[in-house]
């Protein structure tokens, strides 16, 4: 099954020495390096969870200082134990080179106290093809190493604390021990559940190391199911029928890095270099080195602060912001991203957005209970800490329908991009950390989320944007675009100029706020959608701009203020509507009232005096006017 890999030709390699891993780690208690020594056992566990995992080091300094002071106060046994943790977590990946591998395992191995025979480099488990891994789990696997190696020892000293009876069972049935492993608390968003289920269950588990490529070959192949985000058991299961699916197509062949499936072949890093003194692994039948795709990362200083993009697309109505931002939703899908969507509307609020007290059905059905209740923006951002290596992004439409100061609350200070704090850290000095009304730990907004929302300029439905929220945000703008109409012609009709000119008279007696988008003129192939388009879309939306007032909106459409196709027009005379008792309170100036003619009378003639009218023969025809 799974076991295919067209780049790495030493995967069994690797795969057998998991398998021997299994058996005298996992299951006898044993040891990888020492000879007759028992270190896989709870004891030895306990302490390493309690000198690294429970005295996290978030100080300044390198990750390896950092792990020679927490292993001075462990002793040998369980310096060695953490050396082959180490070995564990890094097996699968080719993020380190083997050399670099070897190193680092020695260089764990000999920390102080020093562990208690001198380092096995001649290990069968140190073998070159054995270490040379089976596929890149991207840069953040090295970069939150710390938090791999937190989840690797908790994960192993659960498992190992375990009756054998129960350890026999959960190895011989991968998905039961994928759901245990997927139950661990820290191992919420790690890339150890994806190395560790396909390194140890290749026929199984897929090679892949992301959650991120998971939903992309899911969402690709069309099994993706909302529930995947919250069961990675779920996903990994659907992925395993979609491979019996392909392997009857495509028989011994199927690998998502590579044609004929090939789902993630743009995501395949390009080659690496070969370290000169390193031997090739494996040469193929012609005699050639078979070459190793994927990039190499060492093991670097902690991860730094990434610049977040927080974007608003704003512009007049039609103008294509909502479709720009469902063509980025769209492509988040497609990449295998995961995101949050929500539209605000003036009644929308801090408890919907960020979260708050909300009343709810108690379990027995039998009264109510107030709880606190997270909302999607809470929500995310927690996906976003526990996945540090991938990116989340929030789509907000109509920011400005809502009251966006109240809405966004302390986090206006939060969001800036260089007021973020990094992905998956503990609270330290490093960004902004507050304390949020109903939760008890500080937060602070992770580094991997962006933010796209859309702004319609015309909507007056709320004030404008609080100035302090406007600094947070990139505006990118969308405008008319006449150019952008298809098709430009409806008969003798120019779409684009009849545009053009009921934008240009919005300019002149509004601003550029209020204009019409050509989103509104897309798609029109005939005269009696162009005149439907007019009557129903454009003259209401006219009508909202001038607040009813029918006189500006034929000014708008006609340029004049004659009479004309589109509309017709009553005198109302006081005389003739009231007693001569009510004229002295109401005058005796007459009004007139307009309403729009039925659009299946407007010819293309008519229609084309929209662009095409001469402002200086309708001035002449009103000076005649006046004159009689």
């Amino acid at each position: 099954m799974s076991r295919f890999n067209p780049h790495f030709t030493n995967a069994n390699e690797v795969f057998g020495a998991a398998d021997e891993f299994k058996a005298r780690c996992l299951l006898q208690g044993g040891s990888l390096f020492l000879t007759d020594q028992s270190i896989w056992t709870p004891e030895h566990f306990q302490v390493l969870k309690d000198e690294f995992v429970d005295q996290p080091d978030t100080g300044a300094g390198s990750f390896w200082s950092k792990l020679k002071d927490q292993m001075s106060r462990c002793q040998p046994m369980d310096v060695a134990l953490m050396t082959e943790v180490f070995w564990i977590v890094q097996l699968p990946v080719t993020n380190l080179k083997p050399a670099t591998k070897a190193s680092s395992l020695r260089r764990i191995w000999e920390m102080p106290p020093g562990a208690p025979e001198p380092f096995p480099a001649n290990s069968p488990f140190m073998a070159l093809p054995v270490l040379r891994g089976l596929g890149s789990a991207g840069p953040g696997y090295n970069n939150y190493l710390p938090n791999e190696l937190m989840f690797a020892v908790e994960a192993f000293g659960q498992f190992c604390s375990k009756p054998l009876d129960e350890r026999e069972a959960l190895l011989a049935h991968p998905h039961n021990f994928a759901a245990w492993l997927n139950s661990v608390p820290s191992g919420k968003g790690r890339q150890l559940y994806h190395t560790l289920c396909h390194v140890l269950f290749p026929d199984a588990f897929e090679r892949i190391f992301s959650r991120g490529n998971k939903y992309q070959v899911a969402r690709a192949h069309q099994i993706w199911k909302p529930e995947f985000k919250e069961n990675r058991v779920a996903l990994d299961t659907a992925l395993l029928k979609l491979r019996t699916s392909l392997e009857a197509t495509y028989p011994g062949q199927v690998d998502y890095y590579a044609k004929p499936v090939g789902t993630l072949i743009d995501k395949q890093g390009k080659h690496p270099v070969r370290e000169k003194d390193e031997l090739p692994s494996t040469i193929d039948g012609s005699g050639v080195v078979a070459e190793e795709p994927g990039a190499t990362y060492d093991i670097g200083p902690a991860p730094t602060l990434r610049m977040a993009d927080n974007c608003i697309l704003f512009g007049p109505p039609g103008t294509g912001k909502t479709f720009e931002m469902q063509r980025r939703m769209k492509e988040r899908y497609d990449a295998g991203d995961e995101f949050e969507f929500v539209a605000f509307h003036p009644s929308y609020s801090y408890e919907d957005f960020v979260g708050g007290l909300r009343p709810l059905s108690s379990e027995n059905g039998i009264g109510i209970q107030v709880r606190y209740e997270k909302g999607p923006f809470l929500r995310i951002c927690e996906k976003a800490h526990s996945d540090p290596s991938e990116t989340f992004t929030l789509f907000i439409d109509e920011i400005n329908r809502a009251n966006v100061a109240k809405v966004f609350g302390e986090l206006v200070t939060l969001i800036e991009p260089t007021k973020r704090v990094i992905a998956g850290s503990k609270p330290n000095d490093n960004g902004a950390w507050v304390r949020l009304p109903g939760l008890q730990d500080l937060f602070g907004v992770p580094d991997n989320l962006n933010i796209v929302a859309t702004m319609n300029t015309a909507d007056r439905s709320v004030a404008a944007m609080d100035i302090a929220l406007r600094r947070r945000f990139r505006f990118q703008e969308f405008a008319p675009d006449p150019r952008e109409i298809e098709p430009p012609m409806v008969g003798g009709i120019d779409l684009k100029a009849l545009l053009q000119r009921l934008n240009d008279r919005l300019y002149f007696l509004l601003d550029r706020d209020h204009a019409i988008g050509h989103a509104y003129f897309m798609g029109i192939n005939s005269l009696a959608a162009l005149q439907d388009t007019i009557a129903h879309r454009v003259i209401p939306l006219l009508e909202e701009y001038f607040f009813e007032d029918l006189d500006k909106v034929r000014l708008v459409l006609t340029g004049s203020t004659k009479e004309s196709a589109f509309f017709e027009t009553r005198a109302l005379k006081p005389q003739e509507l009231f007693a001569n008792s009510a004229l002295a309170v109401l005058g005796t100036e007459g009004r007139t009232t307009f309403a729009v003619t039925s659009p299946e009378t407007w010819t293309e003639a008519d229609l084309r005096t929209i662009y095409e009218v001469s402002p200086r023969a309708d001035a002449k025809a009103l000076a005649a006017a006046d004159a009689t």
